[in-house]
């Protein structure tokens, strides 16, 4: 298993600015960290299979919501909606994705084609036949789905819904059961999404369809490491190598922001002394480097009189953030596997 803290951080160009004391030049940048999946697979489970098992009739239920057009409301059905479509459309988008990712080596979506291994019971197991029907290490089934909520706002041009999936993962030779219900609150509006809107209609079907992809896009992310884009607060200032040293950054190259971040920490002007100390936290975070990070927050902190809560604060602030980070990437070292090509190791001091 190769260490994956060469590849924790990417870093974007926006950010931001407040103002107080040290704190006068406060900055954000988005940066992308890797974030752990919800289990931990064998590095032997190669291939997976997606199951639309719909273990609780879903697929049978007729679309419900609210309409509302000026005063006129109350409920209504569609008949039209097909939650059968709907829910292949979620297992075929889970299965795109995780074939995309190339987590797993092989990734097989049968959508309901195997139901009839189920008993009458529709317990929430596998069985031998099963396994060898497929040869599967990993299987995810697609257990419930529907829109428990939906409003129609006609005068708005704004659909409101609420999906609700449940997933059961089985991995081969475990006797444990996974199971995950997955809730989420999706507004569209014609503003943002007018692919969805005409001057008389709602595309009703269009926005469940990408709801449904959207819903088996984000199970996905969560199940195995994947990108996930985080604020960091930095520091600038108006020394000219702290602004090179911050353009550095804002290009993604850490290792040259941090050589100049490094003489400035050593600066008799404890106010820019703080400050490199700070963003060489940060560079170090990029690099892997979470037990680093926080000795330099420690020497930031020590930099400043005693009595700068703001400052306290911050370094706080952020060292508990790499308290939950390097359990991160403690999960994220069992997690992420072998490659081929790996990105050549760099090193701060």
């Amino acid at each position: 298993m190769f260490s994956i803290r060469k590849y924790l951080g990417l870093v974007a160009v926006t950010f931001g600015l407040t103002s107080c004391i040290i704190t006068d030049q406060i900055r954000v940048m988005q940066v992308e960290v890797m974030k752990p999946g919800a289990l931990i697979f064998p590095e032997n489970a190669n291939k997976l299979a997606v199951f639309k098992r719909d273990i609780y009739d879903s697929d049978n239920e007729t679309f419900n919501y609210s309409y509302k057009y000026y005063n006129k409301y109350g409920p209504k059905r569609d008949s039209t909606i097909n939650y059968s479509k709907l829910s292949n459309h979620c297992v075929d988008a889970l299965t795109d994705f995780l074939r995309k990712e190339a987590y797993f080596k092989d990734v097989r979506n049968y959508r309901d084609s195997l139901n009839g291994f189920w008993r009458v019971s529709k317990v929430l197991q596998i069985y031998d036949e099963m396994y060898a029907e497929t040869d599967a290490d990993v299987y995810i089934f697609l257990d419930y789905f529907n829109f428990q909520k939906a409003t129609v706002f006609k005068y708005e041009n704004v659909m409101n819904i609420s999906p609700m999936l449940k997933w059961t993962i089985i991995l081969k030779g475990d006797t444990s059961i996974y199971v995950s219900t997955q809730i989420d609150t999706l507004s569209y509006d014609k503003l943002q999404f007018p692919q969805f809107f005409t001057p008389k209609t709602i595309k009703t079907e269009d926005i469940l369809l990408n709801s449904s992809e959207y819903m088996a896009k984000s199970f996905g992310a969560k199940l195995i490491p994947s990108w996930l884009t985080v604020s960091r607060m930095y520091y600038g200032s108006n020394n000219q190598d702290m602004i090179k040293a911050e353009e550095l950054a804002l290009k993604n190259e850490w290792l040259k922001a941090a050589e100049i971040w490094n003489l400035k920490a050593k600066s008799k002007n404890t106010l820019i002394a703080a400050k490199a100390c700070f963003n060489m936290a940060i560079a170090c975070e990029m690099e892997g480097k979470p037990d680093l990070s926080i000795h330099w927050l420690i020497k930031s902190y020590a930099s400043l009189p005693k009595n700068n809560e703001d400052h306290k604060y911050n370094c706080q602030r952020y060292i508990n953030i790499l308290a939950i980070r390097k359990k991160e990437i403690e999960t994220l070292d069992k997690q992420v596997r072998k490659q081929e090509n790996l990105i050549e190791q760099t090193t701060i001091q």
